[in-house]
């Protein structure tokens, strides 16, 4: 079988829905010998070195609709595939072929106040139009297929469940390692809670600033570590940054080869989001030996029940409770860490290539 793969978030800088491709096609092909696999990117990868690979690199100007229903979709018509694998929301405007549509989460159908509202409607449109054409809807949790089902009237026998994994290099970091980061970053002797993501209001920065200083009042060498971009939170966008407490410390980002050793250096990691299709920065930390604290509801209550603790609401006072819980209960701390080691198949990638494979030959 040909297969293709619209590879457009694939590349040297990929996050999110780029990962979670690359990660599955570094396996997929040798679980898949009977297939050829046809990948379309806007930049050359070079990372898929196969006798079954192709890449193809296509020319890219505008956004991605533009690209997706231009190049990619002559692209697409001259190879006429099998199987297409639309690994980005939503298929192209024509597209006659079998197809895999992952569905990361829709986010933009359930909360539309999020994002530009022309933004918003075009894709509430091309959300649905693409879920119910795909011939099989691929989702990381049962929270997205459940949202999924309450907004939309399609069969949900054809939506299968695929958890994503975490990948290998997100290992704990030697205690040399660690101490000489903390003296690094200032934070030697401190107790550091860590948050790593680009920084929404549905993540509860400022609560968990707050949280932190409530914090101090017992534990008085807690520190936050915040790794991410911010979206009008904290200041954003034209308006200068926010004057932070002095034992706030905050990178807009750091080198993809340093993460783990963030993660490892960090005593506990929060993500008090109220929105998530799956929830990759927690698991990570825990990959590095970091327990987290987390909102509990989307799919972070789902993904990490039994391996994070949890709270009901994003209150400060709450927060605080939970992170001193994290960072002082040793006897906690330890079976939270334990029950991952107990479950880390279940977030094996190879394990999500597999049932990937699984998923074509029914097809």
């Amino acid at each position: 079988m040909k297969i293709a793969l619209d590879g457009f978030e694939l590349g040297r800088d990929a996050k999110g829905v780029g990962r979670v491709i690359h990660n599955l096609l570094v396996q997929l092909p040798d679980l898949s010998p009977n297939d050829d696999f046809l990948i379309f990117t806007k930049e050359g990868i070079g990372q898929y070195s196969h006798p079954r690979v192709e890449e193809r690199l296509l020319p890219w100007r505008g956004g991605y609709l533009r690209w997706q229903n231009g190049p990619l979709r002559r692209a697409l018509k001259r190879a006429n595939p099998d199987l297409f694998i639309a690994s980005n929301y939503v298929l192209p405007l024509s597209c006659p072929w079998k197809t895999i549509l992952f569905e990361h989460d829709i986010s933009v159908v359930s909360h539309p106040e999020w994002y530009p509202r022309r933004y918003s409607f075009t894709r509430r449109f091309l959300v649905r139009r693409s879920l119910e054409q795909a011939d099989l809807v691929v989702v990381s949790s049962e929270f997205v297929k459940k949202e999924i089902l309450d907004s939309f009237d399609i069969n949900g026998e054809k939506i299968r469940i695929i958890g994503y994994g975490v990948e290998e290099k997100f290992r704990r970091a030697s205690g040399t390692e660690i101490e000489l980061w903390k003296e690094k970053k200032g934070l030697a002797g401190k107790k550091v809670v860590g948050f790593l993501g680009s920084i929404f209001r549905r993540r509860h920065i400022p609560e968990l600033i707050r949280a932190v200083g409530l914090l101090q009042a017992g534990l008085p060498e807690a520190v936050l570590y915040l790794v991410g971009q911010d979206f009008g939170v904290l200041g954003g966008g034209d308006a200068p940054a926010p004057a932070m407490p002095d034992w706030v410390l905050w990178d807009q980002s750091l080198p993809e080869e340093e993460l783990s050793l963030y993660y490892s250096s960090v005593d506990a990691f929060a993500y008090l989001s109220e929105y998530e299709g799956f929830g990759f920065p927690p698991l990570e930390a825990l990959a590095c030996g970091t327990p987290s604290v987390l909102l509990d509801g989307s799919s972070l209550g789902e993904v990490f029940s039994g391996l994070a603790l949890m709270v009901d609401v994003p209150e400060s006072g709450v927060i605080a409770a939970a992170l001193r819980t994290a960072l002082t209960d040793e006897a906690k701390r330890a079976g939270l860490l334990n029950e991952f080691d107990r479950r880390r198949e279940r977030f094996s990638w190879k394990r999500a290539a597999r049932e990937l494979a699984a998923s074509i030959r029914s097809m």
